[in-house]
């Protein structure tokens, strides 16, 4: 599968890795994130998770069964006037995606957003 390559080998390790139901998905939703976010780093992080971030993490990805969920640490402060973020916890807050229909706008949005509440 063809997608741009990070920085970080074991980032391109973990996407290559992926199934192929998921990988076309999780490729478009990174190419979404680093497109509004070019300033952010990848890194691998507990275990199995790609995580952007600047001098702190913003944004974890966590791949299951048909979807991808990202999940904004610091989600609370984030304007959410498309209704898709999820979770009542005291900062972070979840969208997830599941289909390559997803809200680009929505997403460039939130990603955006989370860099300036840095």
């Amino acid at each position: 599968m063809k997608f741009k390559k990070s920085k970080n080998d074991i980032v391109n390790e973990y996407i290559e890795a992926l199934k192929d139901d998921i990988a076309p998905l999780f490729v478009d939703i990174r190419s979404t994130i680093l497109a509004a976010g070019p300033s952010f780093n990848e890194s691998i992080k507990w275990k199995n998770c790609l995580v952007y971030g600047t001098t702190k993490n913003h944004i974890q990805t966590v791949v299951g069964k048909g979807k991808v969920s990202l999940i904004f640490f610091e989600g609370v402060s984030l304007n959410d006037k498309y209704g898709l973020l999820e979770g009542d916890g005291s900062k972070a807050r979840t969208m997830r995606i599941t289909s390559p229909n997803y809200n680009k706008k929505a997403l460039t949005e939130y990603v955006k957003q989370t860099l300036k509440n840095q």
